[in-house]
């Protein structure tokens, strides 16, 4: 399992942070995690290429998605990112928007699975937030058909 999160505040680097501990607390046995702003793109399209398994965590910004998510799914795409399952997690003060706009990207790509549940924080992570990410591991990892990554 990859989580790739592009924070703009450091709000959705806790958020992804924690859902790394929740993952790992569920027994998913491998999880790899990147900071989008600060790491390097081309390691992170490889990590995304590793896994079955991406969870994409981002800002909201300007009606869309905070720029390097953007870019990285860009990236994916000219890869030919495919036959992957792929969880989102949006962050918005106001106006959720980023959900909307990476599902309408992986959406392009050739079988993709998104996972149903997404989950929206306002701003920080709040307890109600917590339980909601828990919900997430559980749909991601799947006990049903064992398929951690």
């Amino acid at each position: 399992m990859f989580i790739a999160y592009a924070s703009i505040h450091g709000n959705t680097a806790e958020a992804a942070e924690k859902m790394k501990e929740i993952l790992e607390s569920k027994g998913c046995p491998r999880v790899a995690i990147a900071d989008l702003s600060r790491d390097d793109i081309a390691e992170c399209v490889e990590d995304a290429f590793r896994h079955s398994t991406l969870l994409c965590m981002a800002s909201s910004y300007d009606g869309g998605v905070f720029a390097p998510m953007s870019d990285f799914i860009h990236h994916l795409q000219s890869k030919a990112f495919q036959n992957r399952r792929v969880a989102l997690v949006e962050n918005a003060s106001w106006a959720a928007s980023a959900a909307r706009t990476m599902k309408a990207e992986f959406e392009q790509m050739k079988d993709i699975e998104i996972v149903d549940k997404i989950v929206t924080i306002k701003t920080t992570v709040k307890p109600s937030d917590i339980a909601a990410l828990e919900e997430l591991a559980d749909s991601i990892i799947n006990e049903k058909e064992k398929k951690y990554v």
